[in-house]
C-alpha cells in the first residue's frame, strides 16, 4: 500500500499543476463577483484532469514504450486513471448544474485532452505543441464561465492570445529535448524541421501573438494598456533569434507572465473581483503605480526582466 501511495504521489507534479490551478483562479477573478464554491470546484477539476494526464503518461511511457521505470503496475495505473476520470466527470456535472454548460464543458474538454495526450496527441507535431497551451486557454475561459455562465469577447481574446504565445514557448522547450525525442520516434516540431525551421515556427507564433494583441486593442476589445503584451511577445521572438536555446526559454517564461498579466489587468480594468482583492492587499496608489509603469515603462521593464532571466 505504501508503495502504491508513493507511486501515485510521484504523479502529483506541482510545477505543472499549480500554474494550471492558478489559471483557473485567475479566470474566476476576472468576473465581477466570485463564488468560492464554483471556483473551487473548477480549480480542483482542472487539477484532477492534469493528474489523469500524468497517470496516462506514466502508463504509456513506462509500460507501453519502455522509456522509464514505472512506479505503478498496469492495474494500479488503470484503477487510478479511472478514479480520477470519475472525479473529473462528477465535478463537471456539478459545475454544469450550478454554473452552466460552459463551465462543465471546459472540464470535459480538458479531461479529453488528458486522456488523449498519451499515446496519441504526443506523437504528432501539431497536437504535441498546442495541447497544453490550448488547455491553459480553456482553463482560463472556464474559470471565468464558472462565475458568469458566459464568455465575453475580451476573455476569449485573452485566452486565445495566451495559447498562441505558449505554443511558441512549447516549440522552444521541445527544441531542448529534440535529441532524445528522435531516439524514441517522437515527432515534435524541432525533430521534423531542425533548428532553422524551429526558430521560424516559434518566431511566427510570437509574431502572431503580438499582432493579435495589436488587433484586439485596435478594435477596442481591450484598452491600450494591453499593447504592452505585444511588446512582451516581441521580446520572446527576439530571444528565440538572439539567445541560446535554454536561456531563450527562461527569458520567454518570464515574458509570458508579463504577457498574461498585462492582458488580465487590461481585461479587468478595475472592474473585476481580482481588482478588489489586489487593492485590499496593496494600497490603491501602489496599484496605480504598477499600471503607470506598465504603460509608460513597459519596454524598459521587459528588457530588465529578460536580462535578469539569463544565466
Amino acid at each position: 500500500m505504501a508503495g502504491r501511495l508513493a507511486g501515485l504521489a510521484a504523479h502529483v507534479r506541482p510545477a505543472f499543476m499549480l500554474p494550471v490551478i492558478g489559471t483557473s483562479v485567475c479566470g474566476a477573478m476576472l468576473a465581477p463577483t466570485v463564488s468560492g464554491w464554483t471556483g473551487g470546484q473548477h480549480a480542483v477539476a482542472v487539477g484532477t484532469a492534469l493528474f489523469v494526464a500524468h497517470l496516462r503518461d506514466g502508463l504509456v511511457d513506462g509500460h507501453v514504450r519502455g522509456e522509464e521505470e514505472p512506479p505503478l503496475s498496469v492495474s494500479a495505473y488503470r484503477w487510478a486513471t479511472g478514479a480520477g476520470t470519475a472525479v473529473a466527470i462528477l465535478l463537471a456535472a456539478s459545475l454544469t448544474m450550478s454554473a452552466g454548460a460552459l463551465a462543465g464543458g471546459s472540464v470535459l474538454v480538458l479531461l479529453g485532452l488528458a486522456l488523449l495526450h498519451a499515446p496519441y496527441l504526443d506523437r504528432h507535431p501539431v497536437p504535441v505543441t498546442v495541447d497544453y497551451p490550448v488547455g491553459i486557454a480553456i482553463t482560463l475561459a472556464g474559470g471565468f464561465a464558472t462565475q458568469t455562465g458566459r464568455l465575453p469577447t475580451g476573455v476569449v481574446a485573452v485566452a486565445a492570445s495566451t495559447a498562441v504565445l505558449l505554443a511558441g514557448i512549447k516549440v522552444g522547450i521541445d527544441r531542448l529535448d529534440a535529441a532524445f525525442d528522435r531516439t524514441i520516434g517522437k515527432r515534435t516540431v524541432p525533430v521534423i524541421t531542425g533548428t532553422t525551421g524551429t526558430r521560424a515556427v516559434a518566431v511566427g507564433s510570437f509574431a502572431t501573438a503580438a499582432l493579435s494583441v495589436g488587433g484586439i486593442v485596435w478594435v477596442g476589445v481591450l484598452p491600450p494598456i494591453a499593447a504592452v503584451a505585444a511588446v512582451a511577445a516581441g521580446g520572446c521572438a527576439a530571444a528565440t533569434l538572439l539567445v541560446p536555446a535554454r536561456s531563450a526559454v527562461r527569458v520567454q517564461m518570464v515574458l509570458s507572465y508579463v504577457f498574461v498579466g498585462t492582458l488580465v489587468a487590461a481585461r479587468c480594468d478595475g472592474a473585476c473581483a481580482g481588482w478588489t482583492v489586489v487593492t485590499k492587499v496593496a494600497p490603491l496608489s501602489a496599484v496605480r503605480q504598477v499600471q503607470f509603469d506598465l504603460v509608460g515603462r513597459g519596454p524598459e521593464l521587459i528588457e530588465y526582466l529578460a536580462l535578469a532571466a539569463c544565466p
